[in-house]
């Protein structure tokens, strides 16, 4: 697309642009060039050694895919294939995203960037490019790849709206919207076409909610017994973690991070100071500080001896508490 470039108001003369960056689509061939930005992509961003990094590898992980095809439609030209989308500042290639064009969707696979544009948010980048790739192209879909709810990495793909997962169970389409949010964080596994139907929860099943062939405590629906497993597994992943978020670190056993018995050794926890408004005092002179146990995460001295086992004795000293912000 042309975009007419603004004049300078003094002279009347076109300004040109510091920096020229440019978005094009290629068939998803080895080149020198590529490989280059490949290879230092796995060695700054995923800390691989050089002996794991291959020509032969990145030709079989990224350049062997589909073959390239056209097809028309709706009065327009449609690519279909496997295709690297190559994103360049001043001729230099910055950027690359894996894709395949499918009649129906853009499938994003992989992106590879070099770490001079590591700020620059290039997964957003690429994302918002490649959903204007489908949107100018024709396709129907944008498919961002799987959704790992327990992968940071992954979390950014729920921002982008509206935006649907797949059920694995009936293979349909459901929002990713705040309820399957919801229960992607309280288990392991959802079905929301089965969670639909029993009637469950977003939040934690409860370890009362126990059932029988045939019973429910909705009268309109019925229990099998895959129901039941279902129900079960999910109550369980609920008291597993239920108990995992109970847990303190000192029963953990974290590596690198203080015992109970040297934090008792080493530092004076009540001595530490605290700011409160305008005020520092001490977490000793605190109410209810005496109450509460090292051990028990719920207890601001539990939350404070689990701050000080993680920075040590010499940070402690040179700190102040700030729970303000």
């Amino acid at each position: 697309m042309s975009v007419q470039r603004p004049l300078d108001p003094h002279t009347q003369e076109t300004i040109e642009p510091e920096h020229r960056f440019e978005v094009t689509i290629e068939a998803d061939r080895f080149t020198e060039e590529k490989y280059t930005l490949f290879s230092q992509y796995q060695k700054n961003v995923h800390k691989e050694p050089p002996s794991r990094i291959s020509k032969s590898g990145f030709k079989s992980f990224l350049c062997s895919g589909m073959g390239q095809a056209t097809q028309r439609g709706h009065g327009k030209e449609k690519k279909l294939g496997s295709y690297h989308q190559c994103y360049r500042r001043d001729g230099k290639l910055i950027a690359l995203g894996v894709l395949d064009l499918l009649p129906d969707c853009v499938s994003s696979v992989y992106l590879i960037y070099d770490e001079e544009v590591s700020d620059w948010n290039f997964g957003k980048i690429s994302a918002l490019r490649e959903a204007a790739l489908a949107l100018e192209g024709g396709y129907q879909y944008y498919y961002m790849g799987f959704y790992i709810h327990n992968c940071i990495k992954m979390r950014y793909k729920s921002a982008y709206q509206p935006a649907y997962v797949l059920d694995p169970e009936t293979y349909t389409w459901d929002p990713l919207n705040a309820d399957i949010l919801q229960r992607l964080s309280a288990r392991v596994y959802v079905s929301m076409s089965r969670e639909r139907r029993l009637g469950l929860p977003p939040t934690s099943i409860s370890a009362s909610m126990r059932v029988s062939p045939g019973g429910s405590s909705n009268p309109e629906v019925s229990y099998n017994d895959d129901d039941i497993d279902y129900i079960e597994q999910r109550r369980q992943e609920s008291e597993s973690r239920r108990r995992k978020q109970d847990n303190s670190i000192f029963e953990v056993g974290m590596p690198g991070v203080m015992t109970v018995e040297e934090l008792q050794r080493d530092i004076e926890l009540g001595k530490w100071d605290i700011k409160l408004a305008s005020l520092i005092v001490k977490l000793e002179d605190l109410s209810g500080w005496d109450k509460g146990a090292m051990t028990d995460p719920h207890t601001l001295k539990g939350i404070a001896a689990e701050l000080a086992a993680c920075i040590g004795p010499e940070m402690v000293k040179k700190t102040v508490i700030d729970w303000s912000q």
